[in-house]
């Protein structure tokens, strides 16, 4: 695989390629997007064009550099994952780094070090890291690789330089999901219009009961009353089997995924109400119940459920209490949509 195979990222390839042949590649890049977009994809190939033994603006994939770096036998490409059901990248890990980068490359005249989640380094570890990226070797590039930005310190952030990565299209996700999960075409179609262009959040949903959650879930929610604020996030953990989990951390990706499904519902509330017929609707089978629905509420009110659906998902990355969390939520947005503002605080 090369950059010909990364999809729906034209742009960051061609500032890439640029800087490759120029000569002109920055020490320290944060590599920003949402999960499942082909950001630590990239950056394997973005490797593999910098060590390919035929120098230009795309690896080879043939040479001895290219065929070691796929299977992970590079020794001057080092990766960085947070440890097993940990949230956080260590400081015993960012030293491991520090000690990996200050050593001369081997079989290069770089060192690539690529951190996955950096968004989720802590205190000790920004602080850490931060001493590497004020002084690094001249051989060395580093790879932040984040969902969001804000985590990240300011510090840290006026160090690197920033690559936004885009979503995939629904083509994309389609055809990626064909091709290499050999979902037949009507399924991987409907999997591709709810992952919000997220491959590794499309493959989530091929292996859970995902499709027939947010058919339940969009059922009940066009139903929802002012009352039914408490009963209704109970149901939610029974429907959607949250409290089988063992895991504190699958628990969390379950409520993640949760959260998204009435994220993209709201979406596709506020796409009927401003009428715009050039953007699908993820929940394509409600179509006529979701523009009835949308009659109901002004772009306003949708507007600012929408971002209470969003600060939801940062209070959950932030290791909020789960159930308090759904609670707060479901009673903000039945609020919102009765027509009654609050100042309720989510904790």
């Amino acid at each position: 695989m090369s950059f010909k195979n990364i999809l729906c990222q034209e742009r960051v390839i061609n500032l890439f390629q640029k800087a490759i042949v120029h000569n002109h590649l920055a020490h320290a890049y944060i590599f920003a997007g949402q999960e499942g977009i082909g950001k630590t994809l990239f950056s394997k190939e973005l490797a593999k064009a910098i060590f390919c033994q035929h120098p230009g603006a795309d690896a080879c994939d043939t040479c001895n550099h290219c065929q070691r770096i796929d299977h992970d036998q590079f020794p001057d490409l080092f990766f960085v994952l947070p440890e097993k059901n940990s949230r956080t990248i260590k400081i015993e890990q960012i030293r491991e780094l520090q000690e990996v980068v200050h050593i001369n490359p081997l079989e290069s005249k770089y060192k690539i070090a690529v951190i996955q989640s950096a968004d989720k380094m802590n205190e000790e570890s920004s602080n850490c890291l931060l001493k590497t990226l004020e002084e690094p070797p001249s051989y060395a590039l580093l790879i932040l690789i984040v969902t969001s930005l804000e985590p990240v310190r300011e510090t840290i952030r006026s160090r690197c330089q920033i690559v936004r990565f885009s979503p995939l299209s629904v083509s994309a996700v389609k055809r990626i999901l064909i091709d290499r999960f050999q979902m037949d075409a009507k399924q991987a179609e409907r999997l591709a219009y709810l992952s919000n262009g997220s491959i590794e959040r499309a493959a989530l949903l091929s292996n859970t009961r995902a499709l027939e959650n947010k058919n339940w879930l969009v059922d009940r929610i066009l139903t929802l009353e002012m009352n039914d604020n408490l009963s209704f996030a109970k149901e939610l953990f029974e429907e959607w089997h949250i409290q089988d989990l063992e895991v504190l951390e699958e628990k969390r990706l379950q409520v993640k995924e949760l959260i998204l499904s009435f994220l993209l519902y709201y979406r596709d509330l506020l796409v009927c109400k401003t009428g715009e017929r050039d953007i699908s609707l993820h929940y394509s089978d409600w179509q006529e119940a979701l523009r009835s629905k949308s009659k109901s509420f002004s772009e306003d009110v949708l507007f600012h459920i929408i971002q209470v659906i969003r600060t939801s998902l940062e209070h959950l990355d932030r290791n909020a209490n789960i159930t308090l969390l759904l609670e707060n939520m479901i009673t903000k947005i039945l609020h919102l949509q009765s027509g009654r503002r609050t100042t309720q605080s989510f904790f």
